[in-house]
């Protein structure tokens, strides 16, 4: 029996490519894009994606890109379903992770020869961990962003964000307002030593556990000029040098100071929280399943990536054979990396995600 059990998955593969590649190519493609990066990526490959699929298929097709955040596009996929207006979605990792055991996602792997698919990095789709499902496209990794007019070495670590030097000159994203606030509860965890594997266990929340990180979050933010909401309320105080250290992502302050912001980036030596974002993922009701596939496996393709390097989107992840950015290649050489992944799972889950907002609320903004 244990030979038909291993041959039964294949085989399903197999009548599942075979059923998708028997269906007509369809003239109409919905790409849920995303923001930032991403979107800026799907706008600039729409072109060459339409003359890959007249020259391979013969088909004129019609590509209309929905920008707009992935919760908005998370909240409008689940409301739809399972109907969905989109073929293709831009969505967070963990969207993607926690839905895909529920049938909502076409399996990428699938679509790639085992030679193909291990061209994309492995440590990436390991901490990425959606079985499969969607590649990984950028790291989005938490650093201190540094004013060039503080001395070198006067930044080392993220307690330096509770360092009254810094008084009233520092600001740290909040996790009550984005996303990214959570890595900055992961930095406190590792400037404490706690463990945060012991703060989730068996659907309940261990405030007590938990206390010494979200205590010393407090004293970040009682020391922060303000605590953030995204890069449109970072990026202001930092050029006009009313935040001396600022928490944001890496590519972010690349950017910034490619840009000409007289800013440097500063790799904490507790470590750089950092989760993989997923790619694209087909939805699997789409009606139109090789366009869509298509869409992905050219959002990936390394002549998409040229696009992707021209916009300066230097944390997206290369395939085996690209070049690196200089960038790339300086953040892998410096920054020790924590992975947040699963931190980010499980703080974000339904069975946790209240309990942790509200500790943080009371913890760290009302200094209880």
């Amino acid at each position: 029996m244990k030979p038909i059990r291993r041959i039964l998955p294949l085989f399903a593969a197999l009548m599942l490519a075979g059923s998708a590649m028997a269906q007509e190519v369809g003239n109409q493609l919905n790409v849920y894009s995303g923001t930032g990066s991403p979107d800026e990526m799907s706008n600039a490959i729409v072109d060459g994606y339409v003359s890959m699929m007249k020259e391979k298929y013969g088909v004129d097709i019609d590509v209309q890109l929905v920008s707009g955040s992935a919760a908005t596009s998370w909240v409008t996929f689940n409301t739809e379903w399972p109907n969905p207006s989109g073929d293709v979605y831009q969505l967070y990792t963990e969207n993607v992770r926690q839905s895909a055991p529920d049938g909502r996602w076409l399996n990428l792997q699938e679509q790639y020869t085992p030679e193909e698919w291990a061209r994309f990095d492995a440590d990436g789709l390991a901490a990425m961990n959606t079985g499969g499902f969607s590649l990984p496209m950028e790291l989005a990794a938490s650093v201190l962003v540094v004013q060039d007019s503080l001395p070198e070495g006067s930044v080392t670590s993220w307690d330096d964000l509770g360092n009254p030097e810094f008084a009233r000159r520092t600001t740290f994203e909040s996790a009550v307002a984005v996303g990214s606030g959570y890595n900055v509860v992961a930095a406190a965890a590792a400037v404490v030593g706690s463990d945060w594997n012991t703060w989730f266990v068996d659907g309940e929340f261990d405030e007590e556990a938990a206390r010494p990180a979200f205590e010393k979050v407090r004293d970040w933010a009682d020391n922060a000029l303000t605590l953030t909401q995204g890069s449109g309320s970072i990026r202001p105080l930092l050029a006009r040098g009313e935040a001396l250290i600022s928490n944001w992502w890496w590519h972010s302050g690349v950017m910034e100071r490619m840009a000409g912001v007289q800013v440097h980036t500063v790799y904490p030596v507790e470590g750089v929280p950092a989760a993989v974002a997923t790619g694209p993922v087909v939805a699997s009701s789409t009606q139109n399943p090789i366009a869509a596939i298509e869409w992905v496996k050219y959002f990936h393709s390394a002549e998409a990536g040229k696009a992707g390097d021209e916009l300066g989107w230097v944390s997206r992840f290369r395939q085996e054979g690209e070049d690196p950015s200089e960038e790339w290649d300086s953040f892998r050489s410096n920054a020790d990396i924590i992975w947040v992944d699963t931190f980010r799972d499980l703080a974000q889950s339904p069975e946790y995600n209240q309990a942790f907002l509200g500790f943080y609320n009371r913890v760290v903004i009302q200094g209880q």
